[in-house]
Parts: structure tokens; C-alpha cells; sequence
């Protein structure tokens, strides 16, 4: 009980702390899907291109067709299991929070992919969220938990950038010092990209699965 009192007042601490921060990412994600639900609901000929080469990739290459083939099989834990990873991985650690360590740049890397997502998958989700009551709810779902731990993994990472550049910002004197203590923040921040990404994985994945099993 006391320990977990102490990890939620960590949590609000660093979130304080880095509540610019993640202002400033849910900025991004907000806007640029915003753009590309626009663009392709008016069939802009970019937005058309990039949602056809995106729904190419999507039934051509890994880790989609892993996904699709395990809920093929009826494996719902496996399905959940391996979306959960392959988020946390590749779409939260390495994409928007390691590119942290380069100073200044990674954070500037780290925005752009936030805006090609949001841009994409504004594309993409324009059809699910109009395709059905369901597909709505799925979608949505989807969207708020997966993007919300983006939002989270992409603030810690660009806070990492930052913390060499302005050290006194992040608490110390010392940019060795600013940058091993957000690392901690970082740490910290995860337990929620963690619960939000699974939470996501299960809805999606569950979802999915209750689709596949009428087809």
C-alpha cells in the first residue's frame, strides 16, 4: 500500500514536471491527425497515396502479418501478447524515447515521427471511424489508449534530449547529472506507457479477434 502510494506520487511529480512536455507531444498527435483526417476525407492526392502505400504495408509486411496470422489461429493471448511487445519496443522505446540520448536532435527526430503517426494514422483511421458503430469504438479506443502512451514515451524522450542542453531546467548543475535523473523520470513515466500500451494491445486484440470470429 505504501509503496504504491509512493510510485503514484512519483508519477504526478514527474508528470508536473513534464506536463510541457506532454502538452506539447498530445500538441502534435492532436494536429497532424487532425491534417490527415482532413486530407484524405477531401481525397487529397498525398493523403490517397499515403494511405494506399500504408494499407500496402500493412498486408505485406511484419508485424502486421504476424498479427493477423495469430488471430487467424484464434490465439487472443498470443495476439495480445505480441502487439503489446512490438509497441512498447518498437513504437514507444526505440521510435520515440531512445532517440533521446542525441542531444537536441533526437528530440527534433522524435517529433517528426510524432507528426508522420498522427499524419498517418489519420489517413488510415478515417474509414474505421466511419465504418460502423463498432468500428467507431474499436477505433477510438484504440487511438486514445495506444496514442496516449505514445504521448507519454515521446515526452520522456524528449525531455532526455533536452536534459545536456539545459541541465538546470531538469534540476542540477551538472549535465551528467540532469541526464541520469531523467532517465528516473523517464523510468517513471513508463509505468504508465506500460499500462496504457497493454490496456491498448487488449483492446485492440480482443476487438480484432471478436471481428475475425464472425467472418
Amino acid at each position: 500500500m505504501v509503496e504504491s502510494l509512493h510510485l503514484s506520487a512519483s508519477i504526478s511529480t514527474v508528470c508536473h514536471r513534464l506536463r510541457w512536455h506532454l502538452l506539447f507531444v498530445l500538441a502534435l498527435y492532436v494536429i497532424s491527425f487532425a491534417g490527415g483526417y482532413v486530407a484524405i476525407a477531401v481525397s487529397h492526392p498525398f493523403a490517397v497515396s499515403l494511405r494506399t502505400s500504408v494499407l500496402e504495408m500493412i498486408t505485406r509486411e511484419a508485424p502486421f502479418t504476424t498479427v493477423a496470422s495469430i488471430l487467424r489461429a484464434r490465439s487472443l493471448f498470443m495476439a495480445i501478447a505480441f502487439t503489446f511487445l512490438v509497441n512498447l519496443s518498437s513504437g514507444a522505446f526505440f521510435s520515440t524515447t531512445f532517440l533521446g540520448v542525441v542531444p537536441l536532435l533526437g528530440g527534433g527526430g522524435i517529433s517528426l515521427i510524432t507528426i508522420y503517426r498522427g499524419l498517418t494514422l489519420g489517413v488510415v483511421y478515417h474509414a474505421v471511424l466511419n465504418q460502423s458503430p463498432a468500428a467507431f469504438v474499436l477505433g477510438a479506443g484504440t487511438l486514445i489508449l495506444e496514442l496516449g502512451g505514445y504521448v507519454f514515451s515521446g515526452a520522456a524522450g524528449i525531455a532526455l534530449s533536452l536534459a545536456t542542453i539545459f541541465p538546470k531546467r531538469y534540476g542540477n548543475e551538472s549535465r551528467w547529472g540532469a541526464f541520469k535523473r531523467t532517465w528516473r523520470d523517464v523510468a517513471t513515466l513508463y509505468v504508465i506507457v506500460v499500462v496504457l500500451l497493454l490496456a491498448g494491445a487488449i483492446w485492440e486484440m480482443t476487438g480484432l479477434f471478436l471481428l475475425v470470429g464472425q467472418t
